[in-house]
């Protein structure tokens, strides 16, 4: 049976591509620059979900896009986003909380432009924009799904070192409200995610939530070995931070994805650019931080349903995604 994807949405309008659009336009065409992470368009993950927003914004808006890839040292970086700056970019997109640093310092050399960093809130300046997403909401959905589908009454959260709490806060809140006994076993790990899940599941979990960056195939095996011995254990994975690929023997073992909309909060900020407005919300008052988040009311973060063991859940997840969306604000 092929699998058809559920998004788990708000009742409620949700902003669509369409409405992040004004209605006036600057007359001189705007000059984007693009610094994507390593690998550029075409890994499946951060950047492509960038270079998706960006590709919209063209058939929007008369604007010029600069784009160029690092290759990860921190002096290419700098190098990177001054090569953008040098070559006239209006503004300047970096993509992956690996810029922040650089962004910091190039920032500060060139106070008259602005930056933009994809999904990372640590930089405090003025003329860098944050856009984020509320991770703790869609943790919430996933701790939901995992306890609603669960059958042994015992799921698993797997992160990495130096990750925020955001989706475990997010996970436990929703899978105790769905399921007040439910057991939750959370581990945190630098790397060696494949030992961590096998773990997991001979301690009983059945379902767990993997929100490492980048698509870990260890953790898979585990997941698919298990099934293979009689386990019936499944994934909750994230998108765009994990691209799982997977082949057709196998994805019936991903239960269910959150997903960060980085094309919308991307053309959302050349839409608002392009109007000649910023994008200043303010996220950390006390560091000074400002940018945007992306959550489940502005459309920013969704959950595609894969598996039929929780797409019969969708009415119930729907009604999650409204409590999420007025809890973490």
């Amino acid at each position: 049976m092929k699998l058809r994807r559920f998004l788990i949405l708000l009742t409620v309008t949700l902003t669509s591509l369409a409405t992040l659009l004004p209605t006036g336009q600057a007359e001189t065409p705007l000059i984007i620059g693009i610094a994507y992470d390593t690998g550029g368009p075409g890994d499946h993950s951060f950047d492509d979900a960038v270079a998706v927003g960006v590709t919209l914004a063209k058939k929007s808006f008369p604007i010029q896009v600069l784009a160029t890839v690092t290759v990860g040292s921190e002096e290419d970086r700098e190098s990177r986003l001054r090569f953008l700056v040098d070559k006239g970019a209006n503004s300047v997109i970096a993509v992956g909380s690996g810029y922040a640093a650089a962004v910091k310092i190039v920032s500060q050399k060139y106070p008259s432009r602005q930056f933009v960093i994809v999904n990372d809130a640590s930089v405090s300046a003025l003329n860098v924009a944050s856009l984020v997403f509320a991770e703790d909401q869609g943790g919430y959905l996933a701790g939901t799904a995992a306890a609603l589908v669960s059958k042994k009454g015992k799921i698993g959260f797997i992160g990495t070192s130096g990750q925020s709490k955001a989706y475990e806060s997010g996970y436990v809140l929703g899978a105790r409200t769905a399921k007040k006994a439910i057991a939750i076993d959370i581990k945190y790990a630098p790397d060696s995610w494949g030992a961590v899940a096998t773990s997991m599941i001979t301690g009983g979990a059945d379902v767990i939530f993997l929100t490492t960056s980048g698509s870990d195939s260890d953790v898979i095996n585990s997941v698919v070995n298990a099934n293979k011995k009689g386990a019936a254990v499944s994934l909750i994975v994230v998108e765009p931070d994990q691209y799982v690929t997977l082949a057709k023997g196998t994805k019936k073992y991903i239960l269910a994805s959150v997903m960060k909309r980085v094309d919308k909060a991307v053309l959302n900020f050349i839409s608002e650019s392009v109007a000649g407005r910023s994008v200043v919300d303010v996220l950390n008052s006390k560091l000074g931080v400002y940018g945007r988040s992306y959550g489940i009311q502005n459309g920013g973060i969704e959950l595609s349903l894969w598996s039929p063991s929780v797409i019969k859940y969708r009415k119930v997840i729907n009604q999650a995604a409204k409590v999420a969306g007025k809890l973490f604000k």
